[in-house]
């Protein structure tokens, strides 16, 4: 059995001439990830974390990616290198990370999680976790594995590798 979904009235404010057919795809991922990025923020703030859901990010990818250049990480999350730069400044300044030079080219900076970084990841995670929960509740896992394979299938038509 399928479902037919209907996008919310307020989806008729839209042009037809600019989204034809009611074509809202892109639109409803945009919504979508600002949606998730400000809940994610609003749970960081009740918990009274000091961190962005992109300080977040850069953490959790520095757990496997340990000793990585500022470009490496920008290419990973997809940031250009001007905020990636002020990303990692920023939680450097909280004692998160740590940059260092490059012995063969002293301008070339890795990034190194600090202890202390490792702890916020630790602190935080549960609040990610339980925060993915609430939004995929109710939504079967093979509709979730047909998701993320389109995503990432969409984000490949963009360019993007993994």
């Amino acid at each position: 059995m399928t479902t037919k979904i209907t996008l919310p009235k307020e989806f008729d404010i839209f042009d037809p001439s600019i989204f034809p057919d009611r074509d809202l795809k892109g639109l409803i991922i945009h919504i979508l990830d600002l949606g998730i990025g400000a809940g994610i923020r609003r749970r960081f703030e009740a918990a009274g974390a000091d961190i962005t859901p992109e300080n977040f990010m850069v953490l959790a990818m520095l757990v496997k990616n340990e000793g990585a250049h500022q470009s490496q990480l920008a290419r990973l999350i997809h940031k250009n290198r001007h905020n990636m730069t002020r990303i990692i400044t920023a939680i450097e300044q909280k004692g998160y990370v740590e940059r260092r030079s490059d012995g063969g080219d002293k301008r070339r900076l890795l990034v190194f999680l600090t202890d202390q970084g490792r702890a916020v990841l630790e602190k935080y995670a549960p609040i990610v976790a339980a925060f993915s929960a609430e939004v995929f509740n109710g939504i079967p896992e093979e509709d979730l594995q047909t998701m993320q394979q389109t995503h990432l299938r969409i984000l490949s038509n963009l360019g993007f590798e993994f």
